[in-house]
């Protein structure tokens, strides 16, 4: 690995990083006009706790990973706090554009535009931009994640998402951020105190995939499309767990849903789950399901519209 700590070199650094990893992320350094090739699992890596770091500028063709958070040794942490991503294009990459892990927070990743493939690895989930840990209090803005998919047997569950957080993340906005050509989902949250603001999904086997409450403004969900294996198709997962006490609250108050075909807009999993919607634009063929109860999920009272509910 290369360190780098000079701040923002004069020209663009040109790397073919044969499937290595490059930059060992230091605190208070800035990385811009880095254009690499064939990187390894991580252009740029943190591997140790740092500060105010700056990425910018960066284009990737090819490779595994641009950024990513793992401790070295693997048992320390590596919060990174203050991390600033602006204006990034990848295309090609088999598992991820960034992995962020552990207590990092207070992060912008602003105007990043990265596409997966099909990848079949046993092990290589992709997912675009992926939160872990207890992440938390990130805005991810005008990002598009495109094309994260991962093969498996056609009796098997087809994984890859395009941005997604896991139990324990918090505070993560997404705003004006795009997922399409997943083979999961375009948005995967499990984090709390989501907030989606102008969001759009399309052509996802699952356009937005919802496992706590979450709060948005306006979010577009279009033709939802199975790319292979077991699992749903639908507009909307509303995961809720059995036994939950107090139902998830999903808050959406435009809501615009596009298909020519009659997946349903909202599968409801195994609890009780508080849909609100405010106005609406929903064009679907006739007869198309505005919910589908799966297992013991339900939706007490129905959906709560502000207006007229759709005509389905």
């Amino acid at each position: 690995m290369v360190g780098m700590n000079s701040r923002f070199p004069m020209s663009p650094a040109r790397i073919a990083a044969e499937g290595e990893p490059v930059y060992v992320v230091r605190s208070g350094a800035a990385y811009r006009g880095v254009h690499a090739r064939d990187v390894g699992n991580g252009l740029f890596v943190i591997r140790d706790s740092v500060r105010s770091v700056q990425i910018s500028d960066v284009e990737v063709v090819g490779g595994y990973r641009v950024i990513e958070n793992t401790a070295v040794p693997r048992g320390a942490g590596a919060d990174c706090v203050g991390l600033r991503v602006r204006g990034a294009k990848a295309k090609g990459l088999r598992r991820s554009f960034a992995r962020i892990r552990y207590a990092s927070h207070d992060g912008v990743i602003e105007d990043v535009t990265a596409s997966g493939m099909l990848t079949t690895g046993a092990h290589d989930l992709p997912v675009g931009i992926s939160f872990a840990d207890t992440a938390h209090d990130f805005r991810l803005e005008r990002c598009t994640m495109r094309g994260f998919r991962w093969k498996r047997g056609e009796g098997k569950y087809w994984n890859g998402d395009g941005f997604s957080t896991e139990r324990g993340n918090a505070r993560i906005l997404f705003r004006r951020c795009a997922a399409w050509d997943n083979s999961d989902g375009g948005f995967d949250l499990k984090s709390t105190g989501s907030v989606l603001d102008d969001c759009i999904s399309g052509r996802n086997a699952r356009n937005f995939r919802l496992w706590s409450s979450i709060r948005a403004t306006r979010l577009t969900s279009v033709d939802p499309r199975k790319i292979g294996g077991i699992g749903d198709t639908n507009h909307f997962s509303i995961m809720a767990a059995q036994g939950l006490r107090t139902p998830l609250v999903i808050h959406i108050e435009h809501l615009t849903v596009k298909s020519d075909q009659a997946w349903p807009i909202f599968d409801v999993h195994d609890g009780p789950a508080r849909i609100i919607i405010g106005s609406h634009d929903i064009q679907v063929p006739p007869g198309t399901p505005l919910v589908r109860r799966r297992g013991k999920g339900s939706v007490p009272g129905g959906i709560s519209f502000a207006g007229t509910p759709p005509k389905l």
